[in-house]
This record gives C-alpha cells, sequence and structure tokens, in this order.
C-alpha cells in the first residue's frame, strides 16, 4: 500500500491513500478508527496540475475550499478583535500595526511551533511521521519498530514551507514588501519542491528536518505511536479489501 499523505490532529492522525483515507482518534482513553473514501479530485484543478508554475496555485485554491471553515473562523476572529479594540477610534487595528510581511511569515512559523508544542499536536505529528517510516520498512507495524524511527520524515509539509519562504526573503530584499513577491515565491517554491533539483534539495530537507524537529513535532507516548498505528492499520485493511 502506497501512503499519500497524513495530518496530525490534536487527539488524531490521518493517512491518506490511493482510494481511501482513515482517521484514528485517542478519546476517553479509547482508540477509534473510521475510514472513508477520498474525495475526487476537481477537474478543474486535475487540469491546472499539468501546468508549472500555475498548479501551485491549484494546491492552494483546493485546500482553501477544502478547510473554507478554518479561513472562515480566522477571518470572523480578526474582525471581532478589531472591533474590540478599535471601539470608537477611527483608526483600524490592522492598519495601525506597521508590520512587513517578512516579519509576519516569520512570526506566523514561531506562533504556529508554539501552538503545536503547547498542545497534542505535535507529539501526533512526530507519531506520524514515526509511523509511516515503520510502515515504508516494512508493513507489519509494532510498537516497537515504531519506536526506533526518527520523528522527522522527508515527505512532511514542512519541506514545501522551506523553500517558499527562502524565495520568498530573496523577492523581499530586492523589491520590497508586495504581493506578487508572495505569489511569485510560492509558484517558484513549490516547482522547487515538486522537482527537488540536487543541487540545492540537499539543504531544503536538512534545514526541514530542523524546523520539524524543533518547531513542529514533539517526543510521543506510546499512546500517540498507538493512534498512528492504528490509523496506518485502518487504511490498509480497506485498501486491501478494493
Amino acid at each position: 500500500m502506497n501512503i499519500y499523505g497524513g495530518r496530525a490532529g490534536l487527539n488524531s492522525v490521518r493517512f491518506i491513500g490511493e482510494k481511501y483515507q482513515a482517521l484514528a482518534r485517542f478519546k476517553n482513553g479509547e482508540i477509534t478508527t473510521e475510514t472513508r473514501r477520498k474525495k475526487g479530485t476537481r477537474k478543474i484543478f486535475t487540469t491546472l496540475s499539468k501546468i508549472p508554475f500555475v498548479r501551485a496555485f491549484s494546491l492552494l485554491f483546493e485546500f482553501i475550499i477544502d478547510y473554507w471553515k478554518i479561513y472562515l473562523v480566522v477571518f470572523t476572529g480578526l474582525l471581532l478583535m478589531e472591533s474590540s479594540l478599535i471601539g470608537s477610534s477611527n483608526a483600524s487595528f490592522l492598519h495601525a500595526i506597521q508590520i512587513n510581511a517578512l516579519v509576519m511569515l516569520l512570526s506566523f512559523f514561531v506562533i504556529a511551533g508554539l501552538f503545536m508544542k503547547i498542545t497534542p499536536i505535535a507529539k501526533y505529528h512526530a507519531a506520524e511521521h514515526m509511523a509511516a517510516s515503520a510502515y515504508d520498512e516494512d508493513p507489519d507495524l509494532t510498537l516497537e519498530k515504531v519506536k526506533k524511527q526518527p520523528r522527522t520524515h522527508k515527505n512532511c509539509g514542512t519541506n514545501l514551507v522551506i523553500p517558499v519562504s527562502a524565495c520568498f526573503c530573496i523577492l523581499f530584499f530586492a523589491f520590497g514588501d508586495a504581493l506578487w513577491v508572495f505569489l511569485v515565491s510560492w509558484s517558484i517554491g513549490y516547482e522547487i519542491w515538486r522537482g527537488e533539483p540536487k543541487i540545492i534539495w540537499g539543504a531544503v530537507l536538512a534545514i526541514g528536518k530542523v524546523a520539524q524537529y524543533y518547531l513542529f513535532t514533539s517526543k510521543p507516548e506510546e499512546k500517540h505511536l498507538m493512534v498512528a498505528i492504528e490509523a496506518l492499520r485502518g487504511l490498509e485493511e480497506k485498501e486491501n479489501e478494493n
């Protein structure tokens, strides 16, 4: 069975296969697993995914559509924050704080890392990586085999963020703060991530490994590892049925 992706949640791990996805949760001291068929890829995204430098936005738009509720919550939170802090002032809170996009990008990574570290997400993220690595070596998963794996993974989404961020920093210092700088950085960074050029990919993986280890993962406990194992077992069972 091929693993096409994985995701960690507050109390869960999700793995995605060719036709199905499986989600394992830890709740009230028990692990429950549910599987469901993958959503079909929208035709427009399939077409865009074949066009170099444009396909990066296909991934971005698809992600926004799939997780629009999260973006709606964030936008609503910003509006509520603005109205509560501004009061009767005519100044806009979002524009009163002068901060450039580079500082915002770096701050986002730090805040995201801190959030993951103080919640179980970082441990489930590590468990996801370790279970996937163990499965790649031997599909017959056991807790002991998974424990021996590193908590970083070469296919983690962090490795996409690294080239995008590097391109953004270069273009930011060359051209300043502008929307097109982010868009071009995303496009070029995605192509680097997709093509894995030998000249720089080793450096990308090295930086990504450090970021994963110190920012986005924590040492998991046995319960976190077992959740990841059960998610993979559930996915394998469903994929093998068809």
